[in-house]
């Protein structure tokens, strides 16, 4: 542990009383606690100190064995031995229940990050003084740490109003995941404190937090406003408005009120950086210029050089972006996703082995499959399968837990490379090792579609639906092949229209739906679903079903026009190619 803290303080008092009490003195007790006040930002934010020495301690008697266990834990804590610092002095505070001990045991948990020891002897410590501001401080946040936010509201209320406004904020927060039942507690609790505190902003803030995450967002969004006409420079409270604001799909009013603000509070970085994100979405030029103001500000923080890069990479800008990747590579949190978006500019410049170099230096994490993906295609592309084979099943043994989801990369790699034989290979080798696998049935049977091996295809989709009756996916994909591929139009239908019963306007099952009753010949069920398909999920494969439909019923040209419209989706589309070339080269 001597890599994560720095040596807890020896108390010199205890030094100096050991001296005293072999000579008969008595131990200087720790009754006396310090009276921080608690105006620390809220615990999500909060960070804590490391326990310090009370400056004055008043003397009082202890057993020989209690000084002894309190003179072992200091020296423990100066020798990096944490863990018997901690633990006697928990085991003090309980024994002895003095005020001192409890304080000084909680303070060193909360520095060692020992939650619920922080919590067990801050709950001691109310006990023992409870009117002690800090002690009961500690406790809320430590209530919110571990989930218990009714609790935390109820020590929150026994601070001082400047104490207690952050951690109403921190409450509602914290909320979002917690149970339904527990958000539904609070909002009434919220609700009685707002009405019985009518001047209290922070309280219609956190009350706005809990109905946001209720998607009551007209009354979240109303509250949150009440409370800036109350408090005008509350930070909190705007930026939950702008959120809201950008929620209900009105952004400039958003970013309008949210600027006014950053402009009032220019070195606020919490402020700036939320205004950041919201540009982010809407103006990646004005997003990247105040990411660079917040990065001037804390020049080694990695999570604002992180969004800094990638807004720059987003904007197309690849030298900037490298330069703040490359600079990455220096901080732990953040060098393995440099790593990756640094394989992406490189496949960006078709500099394919400086792309394989960094994406094989991805480290486990949320960019690992990723990397793993973008490695398999380039070699792929490069026609070097068995290297990427063999990549792909090292990284099945040596992460087990994964290999299903290995499996399905190198199949789905393989299919869009149309290597469907090596695909089928892959996914049957996949199953010989997970047989369960719904995933890996279903990808092996979409592949069997496109060798045309019918009867492959049906006897994995019907083995899914075997174990799961209601796999509406499985439904749709057999419905559809018996329609678009046999002569079996009245089971097509039935399967369909149960797959349609269990995820009611599904845009692919409507497809489904329409193709099927054009096969069936009733064109103008066929129309009214496929046209309903597409309004829902504008898609190169439905416009072609549609155009056909339309085609087939003498309507050409607003055929004609949909397939135009599918095209502009996807240029190129073989879909709509191949249906176009067959029906206007049998056309009259």
């Amino acid at each position: 542990m001597s890599a994560l803290h720095p040596r807890l303080p020896l108390r010199p008092t205890l030094l100096c009383l050991a001296i005293s009490l072999l000579a008969g003195s008595l131990l200087a007790g720790c009754a006396g606690t310090s009276q921080q006040q608690a105006n620390q930002p809220a615990p999500e934010q909060a960070t804590v100190a490391p326990p310090e020495p009370v400056d004055e301690l008043p003397y009082k008697a202890f057993e020989a064995e209690t000084f002894y266990a309190l003179l072992v834990a200091e020296f423990a804590g100066s020798a990096e031995r944490y863990d018997i610092a901690l633990g006697n002095y928990v085991q003090e505070a309980h024994k002895t229940r003095d005020p001192g001990i409890a304080a000084r045991a909680t303070r060193i948990a909360r520095y060692l990050n020992a939650r619920q020891a922080a919590l067990n002897t801050g709950l001691l410590w109310t006990e023992l003084e409870p009117d002690n501001q800090e002690a009961i401080f500690i406790v809320a946040t430590e209530l919110i740490q571990s989930g218990q936010l009714v609790d935390a509201l109820d020590y929150s209320l026994k601070l001082d109003n400047h104490s207690s406004d952050s951690l109403f904020h921190s409450i509602a927060a914290a909320a979002a995941d917690g149970s339904e039942e527990q958000r539904q507690q609070l909002t009434t609790r919220y609700r009685m404190l707002v009405r019985d505190q009518p001047d209290n902003a922070e309280m219609k803030v956190g009350l706005a937090l809990l109905l946001q995450q209720q998607e009551q967002l007209d009354e979240a969004l109303d509250l949150s406003r009440q409370a800036l006409k109350q408090e005008p420079e509350l930070i909190a409270a705007a930026i939950l408005e702008a959120r809201l604001l950008g929620q209900m799909g009105r952004p400039a009013e958003a970013l309008k009120e949210l600027a006014e603000m950053v402009n009032r509070h220019p070195d606020n970085p919490r402020l700036r950086l939320h205004y950041a994100r919201l540009l982010a979405s809407t103006d990646l030029e004005a997003a990247q210029s105040q990411f660079e103001l917040l990065l001037a500000q804390s020049p080694d923080d990695p999570e604002l050089l992180f969004s800094l890069a990638l807004v720059c990479n987003e904007r197309g800008d690849l030298e900037q972006a490298e330069t703040h990747f490359q600079r990455l590579l220096e901080f732990p949190s953040r060098a393995s996703s440099a790593q990756y978006y640094l394989g992406r500019i490189a496949e960006k410049r078709s500099q394919w082995e400086l792309a394989l170099s960094h994406y094989l230096q991805v480290s486990p994490g949320p960019d690992f499959m990723p990397a793993m993906l973008r490695t398999t295609e380039i070699l792929v592309r490069a026609d070097q399968r068995d290297l990427a084979h063999q990549r792909l099943q090292s990284a099945r043994e040596k992460f087990p837990a994964d290999a299903e989801r290995f499996y399905l990369l190198e199949a789905e790699v393989l299919r869009q490379f149309e290597f469907y034989d090596d695909a089928e290979k892959i996914l049957s080798s996949g199953l010989q090792a997970i047989p369960d696998s719904v995933q890996m049935r279903y990808s092996r049977a979409m592949i069997y579609e496109r060798t045309g091996r019918i009867d492959k295809l049906e006897a994995d989709l019907r083995a899914i639906l075997a174990e799961d009756p209601d796999n509406a996916t499985a439904l749709n994909a057999l419905g559809y092949t018996l329609a678009d591929r046999t002569d079996r139009y009245e089971e097509a239908l039935i399967l369909i229209e149960r797959a349609l019963q269990l995820q009611p306007d599904e845009p692919a099952i409507l497809d489904s739906l329409g193709w099927v009753h054009y096969r069936l010949g009733n064109y103008d069920e066929a129309l009214l679903r496929l046209r309903e398909a597409l309004r829902a999920m504008p898609d190169p494969e439905v416009a072609a079903h549609l155009g056909e439909v339309l085609w087939a019923t003498g309507q050409q040209e607003e055929a004609t026009l949909i397939w135009q419209q599918g095209l502009e989706l996807q240029p190129g589309s073989p879909v709509i190619l191949r249906t176009i070339e067959r029906l206007q080269g049998s056309a009259p």
